[in-house]
């Protein structure tokens, strides 16, 4: 049974332990907790599925039928990675800003994102909450997602309460075998967010939270749209903040 959780400490999820939520169509998982500054301990089977139609790898740059587009970016320019008003988030990776961090600055994450969504473009779409929902055929969200500051101010905010010590928003998924799960909230609202850890040196491994190896990730954001039963979200707002130890918290929230 997943439940929601918001606002309570980290600590508290801990020795959380969750059953399994069995398999949707290619995808397949298991249960996982997860504590502050470490890595999850896993329980029971099960290995992440690959998808069946899209491929795996970065982009090295979002691009649109118009041009390309850029973390920052407004309709009278753009610049080079994100800034909030809590503190700078383009710092390079093991910045006081990230942790140590594979990627050297919010710009490279938005690009990550967006090259994973051209990447599953052949994939099915996917509407609801990760392996609650539905796999269909009806496109209507953008592969590539335009950036937007105000979304990404709402995003480090969140990062940056997590890493000060409170709960994440939203309900947390089940996980891979030794990976973290993510938090997501306000599924087919526009105020959509998905948010995770990403732990030194394991990003782009079996057991990476945020990456393609993890069919919730690939659910919640690589190939998520709700087909017409919810709003269209064009752009999105990154966020993230050092949680000690080396983490890094990311949030991811879309936008109209």
């Amino acid at each position: 049974m997943l439940r929601t959780m918001r606002r309570l400490p980290l600590a508290l999820f801990l020795t959380t332990a969750l059953a399994a939520c069995g398999s949707d169509s290619d995808d397949t998982t298991s249960s996982t907790s997860i504590g502050s500054g470490g890595t999850a301990g896993s329980s029971g089977g099960g290995t992440a599925g690959s998808s069946s139609g899209g491929g795996s790898g970065s982009s090295g740059g979002a691009s649109t039928s118009g041009g390309s587009t850029s973390a920052g970016s407004t309709s009278g320019g753009s610049t080079s990675a994100a800034s909030t008003s809590g503190g700078s988030t383009s710092g390079g990776a093991g910045g006081a800003s990230f942790g140590d961090s594979a990627f050297g600055s919010v710009q490279e994450m938005f690009d990550y994102m967006n090259g994973e969504r051209q990447s599953y473009e052949p994939h099915d779409r996917y509407r609801g909450f990760p392996f609650g929902g539905e796999y269909h055929m009806t496109v209507t969200w953008p592969m590539v997602m335009q950036w937007s500051d105000e979304a990404a101010a709402l995003a480090q905010a969140e990062a940056d309460a997590v890493a000060q010590g409170a709960g994440p928003t939203g309900q947390m998924t089940f996980a891979n075998p030794g990976a973290d799960p993510l938090f997501v909230d306000g599924v087919n609202t526009a105020n959509y967010m998905v948010s995770g850890p990403e732990r030194p040196g394991n990003f782009e491994t079996d057991t990476c939270t945020l990456c393609n190896s993890n069919p919730f990730m690939r659910m919640a954001v690589f190939y998520q749209d709700p087909g017409g039963q919810g709003p269209v979200l064009t752009k999105v707002g990154i966020g993230a903040a050092d949680m000690g130890n080396g983490n890094t918290w990311w949030v991811f929230r879309f936008a109209e």
